[in-house]
């Protein structure tokens, strides 16, 4: 495991494969996670748009981590673990703090709330993968489970040009 500057990171494998991110509760590294969300995603051979929304549930699971999880304490970790199998893409992002209650959150596309500049987190990420789940770590923390299906037309072990063409779409 390699670990610069609060940032620590982990892999194993290739399908099955697990990576993992460790990192301290700063908001400097969501472009980060985004990007490592979207290029594994690419590595699954999602198209370029897929891969994009998958980076966007990510980025905004790990936002929530921060604000609403750890609650900015900047000394808590957020971990970030992603793992490929055959048919699934799984990212499980783990917050330190107290929580929040995934379920008291407003929704964006009441009247009164269209203006408002939160609350729309959950939201695009239950539209942009397959599944959210939320689950309470006794006295760890909240741990958000997104889950996105590999189609078998994503081109797995010898897929030839098809998958060639995908990825670079």
């Amino acid at each position: 495991m390699d670990s610069i500057n609060g940032f620590e990171a982990e892999a194993h494998g290739t399908v099955g494969r697990k990576v993992k991110l460790k990192l301290l509760s700063r908001i400097a590294y969501v472009d980060l996670v985004h990007e490592v969300a979207e290029a594994l995603a690419r590595d699954a051979r999602f198209p370029k748009p897929e891969a994009l929304n998958i980076g966007l549930a990510v980025r905004e699971a790990f936002i929530n981590a921060i604000k609403h999880g750890n609650r900015m304490d900047a000394a808590k970790r957020v971990e970030v673990e992603f793992q490929e199998t055959a048919d699934r893409f799984l990212v499980r992002i783990r917050d330190e703090g107290p929580g929040f209650d995934w379920n008291q959150t407003i929704d964006p596309l009441n009247a009164e709330n269209i203006f408002r500049t939160s609350g729309r987190g959950i939201f695009f990420m239950k539209h942009f993968v397959d599944r959210v789940d939320f689950r309470r770590r006794r006295g760890r923390g909240t741990e958000v489970l997104l889950e996105k299906r590999i189609e078998p037309s994503a081109g797995r072990a010898g897929g030839g040009s098809q998958a060639m063409k995908r990825r670079r779409g």
